[in-house]
């Protein structure tokens, strides 16, 4: 009789362990659903940023128009010197950034995140460097405490990324291009580091060529975020021109590029559409401000891991 007690009691007790452990699971996946329900409404990465100029290439190219100089020759020289110079010299970053971006009819607040980044060989399909990079958020408060690391090209090429607070309880992986990725972003985290600023000044300023004359003003030096620089302002007195049979828009007004004396490279960007009233001001589109930046640190692999013991990845 005791034997029968002994094989009755596994046989009821095993559809029980069945549906905890089918709890267990639901519960653990369930908080994973929840976090990216909650992130849904939050954006996960403001890239960005905090990158520079929008598509390199524009909506249309403009046929190529032969002429013997423009307003724009200068500063293309100075970004080709640039982006020679950032190539072959440096090797890591990290610095404060600051940013602001309209996203539609919609100028977001401004935000400030520390980055880490550094380049790795080879070099991707539009043939600049592959990139490591971190990002730490510390405003505005609604983000204060996220951090998002993304290595391009490893780890299937997805974020990792944690929220702060009563949230930080999962890691959650996402595509940078993803939906959820770019709720409330601009340009997506691939798209961020001084490397593709440059590449996208060159792109911009080679389009502007075709599409006739800009009026140009350098000066130096002005100070920004506490460096010496040399101002370059780009001026589209008019949003639309002819070319040929074909008519064009411009993406700015005015763009403004602000190059370190002492570094050689870009550490702000902003550019302002056209002014909403006769007479008024420019209107501002995105502005990108790197702060206390620091070149050739030392980063290693442990840097741009998520386990870390310095960063708060659960």
């Amino acid at each position: 009789m005791a034997g029968k007690r002994d094989r009755v009691w596994p046989a009821r007790l095993t559809p029980w362990l069945i549906l905890l452990i089918g709890l267990g699971l639901f519960v653990t996946l369930g908080i994973r659903q929840m976090i990216k329900i909650l992130l849904i409404d939050r954006p996960v990465v403001s890239i960005q940023a905090q990158n520079g100029p929008g598509d390199a290439s524009g909506p249309v190219t403009p046929p190529e128009t032969p002429r013997d100089s423009h307003p724009l020759d200068e500063v293309l020289s100075l970004a080709n010197t640039m982006m020679q110079t950032h190539r072959l010299e440096h090797q890591t970053y990290r610095a404060m950034i600051r940013k602001r971006e309209r996203i539609g009819k919609q100028l977001g607040p401004e935000s400030r995140m520390a980055i880490k980044l550094r380049y790795r060989e080879p070099q991707t399909d539009d043939g600049l460097r592959a990139i490591d990079v971190y990002l730490k958020f510390l405003e505005p408060k609604s983000l204060s405490g996220r951090e998002v690391i993304w290595r391009q090209g490893i780890h299937d090429d997805l974020m990792v990324v944690h929220e702060s607070g009563l949230l930080n309880i999962t890691r959650v992986e996402l595509s940078p291009t993803s939906r959820l990725a770019m709720l409330g972003n601009r340009y997506p985290i691939s798209q961020i580091g001084i490397e593709r600023l440059l590449a996208k000044l060159l792109a911009k300023g080679n389009r502007d060529r075709g599409l006739g004359d800009c009026k140009v003003n350098l000066t130096e030096p002005v100070e920004v975020a506490g460096r010496a620089c040399k101002r370059i302002e780009v001026c589209h007195p008019d949003r639309e021109v002819s070319v040929g049979d074909q008519t064009f828009e411009h993406e700015f007004h005015k763009a403004i590029i602000d190059i370190d004396l002492e570094f050689g490279i870009p550490i702000r960007y902003a550019s302002y559409m056209w002014p909403e009233v006769s007479g008024g001001d420019p209107v501002l589109d995105e502005e990108f401000v790197y702060e206390n930046l620091e070149l050739d640190v030392a980063l290693e692999d442990q840097d741009f891991d998520p386990d870390n013991p310095a960063y708060n990845y659960p």
